[in-house]
């Protein structure tokens, strides 16, 4: 997606040139022949002459005065090209995001794959045990089938999130155009997340101040507006006169026909003109551009105030979004430290032989499940910060993209 894109930029670039710089230009152009040219009188045979030879023209042609017509139409351009780099620079932003989460939930995949293994292994200990029982014949057949079902479940699960892991490992290669993501690159924890209250109530008022323009669909829009406006000056002038210079020059042959005889003479030719050009009447064609272009930018502004407005609304929910995050991050940091001291108070009873070695597994793996817990917490309050800071045109990503790309207008 991000390749195509790019193309669509150099696609308005070289229309720019194309249907903007070109026809500023002077044109040059010209034909050559070679050959016998023969003519005669009607009705006199032996009137005739005949000449061989090169015959050929060249002329140049530039635009004078067009009312500014050809400008506007290079700034109409130039708005095609600009907007083709916001919507790249926009889904950049958009796959920045979505490889965040990504990343984070291979994480979150990681972690679990762990857990889940640790608790195969202690049901899997669980059923040797019972099979051990089952041969000294301390239990009963029946017996055997509850740790046999545990252990088959615990594999399943197993089974099934390392399959959920390798398939979002592969997803983000694929995403950024690589091979593999090594499983030794992805960490089992996340960070502790650094917060500011202030940076992002900061941020937030930023883009309430600048009623949300600086967002890359609301620049979208600006340049339609724009084009649009552009594209009522050039119609507004279409029925005006329009001005040129030309000039040439010209080798070709003459004949002459005179007293039953005639004669061929090559004439070299320059000319130099100034030529006007002027419409006066298109079917009406003028003020149906005139008309549509006037439509076309109600219909952005309209657009353009509707996106500022559900920005400003999302960027508020967003920052309310981190803030929830933020404290359900700290719960889960509390619970974490429970599970943690309550799994170290397990060790030390179970050296002095007050719990059985099952109880301290069970605290290990409550400490897992608290880790994992934890971990999702911490990722989704950077998944939340994260989508702030792109509601609100902060993303640090985008600093990767030429700045024309995100900041320039004009």
């Amino acid at each position: 997606s991000m390749i195509a894109s790019a193309l669509l930029i150099e696609q308005a670039d070289a229309s720019r040139q194309a249907s903007g710089v070109a026809p500023m230009l002077p044109s040059l152009g010209g034909g050559a022949q070679y050959g016998d040219e023969v003519q005669s009188i009607s009705g006199n045979s032996g009137a005739t002459s005949r000449t061989k030879g090169l015959q050929y023209n060249i002329g140049i042609g530039q635009p004078l005065f067009q009312w500014g017509a050809l400008k506007n139409q290079l700034e109409i351009m130039k708005a095609i090209e600009l907007i083709s780099q916001k919507n790249y620079a926009d889904a950049y932003r958009s796959l920045a995001s979505t490889l965040r989460r990504q990343y984070l939930g291979v994480i979150i995949d990681k972690i679990g794959l762990r857990n889940a293994r640790f608790a195969l292994k202690l049901s899997q200990d669980a059923l040797a045990l019972a099979q051990e029982k089952l041969k000294g014949g301390t239990i009963a057949q029946g017996d055997i089938i509850t740790p046999q079902m545990d252990a088959e479940e615990k594999q399943l699960r197993v089974d099934r999130m390392e399959q959920t892991y390798q398939y979002d490992r592969h997803a983000i290669a694929r995403a950024v155009g690589w091979k593999d993501l090594p499983d030794d690159s992805i960490p089992l924890e996340i960070p502790i997340p650094k917060y500011s209250p202030a940076a992002a109530d900061g941020l937030l008022a930023g883009l309430l101040r600048d009623g949300a323009r600086n967002t890359f669909q609301a620049q979208i829009d600006e340049l339609y507006i724009r084009q649009n406006e552009l594209a009522y000056k050039i119609a507004a002038v279409r029925l005006l006169p329009k001005f040129s210079a030309t000039a040439g020059y010209q080798v070709e042959n003459q004949a002459n026909a005179a007293g039953g005889s005639i004669s061929q003479t090559t004439l070299a030719n320059q000319t130099y003109y100034i030529v006007g050009s002027w419409t006066l009447f298109d079917g009406f064609a003028t003020r149906a551009a005139k008309r549509s272009a006037v439509v076309s930018r109600r219909y952005y502004e309209r657009q353009l105030q509707i996106v500022t407005e559900a920005t400003m609304d999302q960027a508020q929910n967003s920052r309310r979004t981190v803030d929830f995050a933020w404290r359900a991050m700290n719960l889960a940091e509390q619970r974490l430290g429970i599970a943690a001291f309550q799994q170290k108070q397990s060790l030390v009873e179970q050296k002095l032989g007050n719990i059985t070695q099952d109880a301290a597994n069970g605290a290990q793996d409550s400490l897992n499940q608290s880790d994992y817990d934890d971990a999702g917490a911490r990722a989704d309050f950077l998944s939340s910060w994260g989508d702030f800071v792109s509601t609100v045109g902060a993303d640090p990503a985008m600093s990767r993209l030429p700045a024309h790309y995100v900041h320039d207008l004009r």
